[in-house]
């Protein structure tokens, strides 16, 4: 009988019996490490698909800064040289399934994966953000644990006081008006563990305690116990938001024009009052930490903004960092302004803007010199925030910081 049907049976045993549990594992670990490579190679080409193709499931960033623009080709030597970090910038801004990508962190730490100290925002209780601007140097401050020293106290008195000379030698009356952050007014809304330390030396305190104490000539104006005080009549600041909302800024509307009627009894000054607005329906808005965090649709706020009868106009250019914005009033013979701000003041514009005939807005932390000469303004008001103080203290031109009363 011939044994040649037999054969391709034996070739198959002596096959599988070739294969033993070491190399059955040394194929599938092979097979393993072929797919990640494959995987690997994939996520190293698709961003840059992606890009090119403009895919991303996820739509447009939510992000609250402008991104980076595709550099134009190089036509100099110095362009050529900054080409690559330009078009590095614009690919970490526009590289594929970027949004996505963010999106899916945000949702992860939305639904219990997170850390609330974590990031640019501080997660608070009952839906409430807080901007974590200086890592954690605002919130150390903010608790008492780090305040100013003598020398950075002595830096921004000097500061305020130079202003404050300076301007009056032309005669010209100078207010300094700082909003609080929304931890200062919103305490009870932040995570147990920011709870301040020391709530009675706060920098915001030292401020107003030394200026008190060395009767500074600076006319300074401190928005914390009209706004605590009107806490119990309404929401003043946004819970998903770095700013007051518009109840809060008529709150600080209120103090600052009975500052500007003293410092400016000529012109007989009449205040606003509610009556001169009305309440907008409320809407649904997206706040800036929300959309820091890129969760909009998960921290979600409603506004009720006031809107005033007789209409006047808010510039959209006010909202541009780094400008000058003029505004005019036609109407009667009214003051000047210039008002050194930052955006708490947008909500002020239409509050402010009709008692006077012009307003210079400047959105600058510096005192420019040529601005007074040119805009010739009847009063100068100098805002900022709070978290200001957790920084170095601006440095004005030689003409300013160097001045010396005659």
């Amino acid at each position: 009988m011939s044994m040649t049907p037999a054969t391709p049976m034996a070739r198959v045993e002596r096959q599988g019996a070739i294969l033993s549990p070491a190399q059955h594992r040394a194929h599938w670990r092979l097979t393993l490490v072929r797919v990640l490579a494959g995987l690997f190679l994939a996520s190293l080409f698709l961003p840059l698909i992606g890009a090119c193709l403009h895919w991303d499931p996820a739509g447009k960033s939510n992000e609250n800064r402008r991104l980076a623009e595709p550099p134009s080709l190089p036509n100099s030597f110095n362009a050529f040289s900054r080409y690559s970090d330009r078009w590095l910038s614009f690919f970490r801004d526009h590289f594929g399934f970027r949004n996505t990508l963010i999106r899916a962190v945000a949702v992860t730490r939305f639904h219990g994966l997170r850390d609330e100290m974590d990031g640019n925002v501080v997660i608070g209780k009952d839906g409430w953000l807080f901007l974590r601007s200086e890592g954690d140097e605002n919130f150390i401050a903010y608790r008492g644990l780090n305040p100013l020293s003598s020398d950075q106290l002595d830096a921004w008195q000097n500061v305020l006081e130079k202003r404050n000379a300076w301007l009056a030698a032309r005669g010209i009356p100078f207010l300094v008006v700082v909003p609080p952050n929304k931890e200062t007014i919103y305490p009870e809304y932040l995570p147990s563990e920011l709870t301040p330390v020391r709530p009675e030396s706060s920098r915001l305190d030292q401020l107003v305690d030394r200026l008190r104490q060395s009767h500074s000539p600076v006319h300074f104006l401190d928005l914390r116990p009209a706004l605590l005080a009107a806490k119990p009549s309404g929401l003043l600041y946004h819970r998903t938001d770095t700013h007051w909302n518009d109840s809060g800024a008529f709150v600080g509307y209120r103090q600052i024009i009975r500052a500007v009627q003293a410092l400016l009894p000529q012109w007989k000054i009449v205040p606003q009052t509610l009556d001169d607005f009305t309440v907008g329906p409320p809407g649904p808005e997206v706040g800036d930490l929300a959309r820091m965090m890129d969760m909009p649709d998960q921290y979600t706020d409603r506004g009720f903004p006031l809107i005033r009868k007789r209409y006047y106009p808010v510039a959209p250019e006010l909202s541009n960092t780094h400008s000058v914005v003029v505004i005019d009033n036609d109407g009667p013979k009214l003051p000047r302004l210039v008002f050194y701000r930052d955006s708490f003041a947008i909500g002020l514009v239409p509050m402010l803007g009709p008692h006077f005939s012009r307003i210079a807005y400047a959105f600058e932390e510096t005192m420019d010199p040529a601005l007074i000469r040119v805009t010739k303004p009847d009063l100068v008001i100098d805002e900022f925030l709070e978290r200001n103080l957790y920084l170095n203290p601006p440095t004005d031109p030689p003409a300013i910081r160097w001045f010396t009363a005659p």
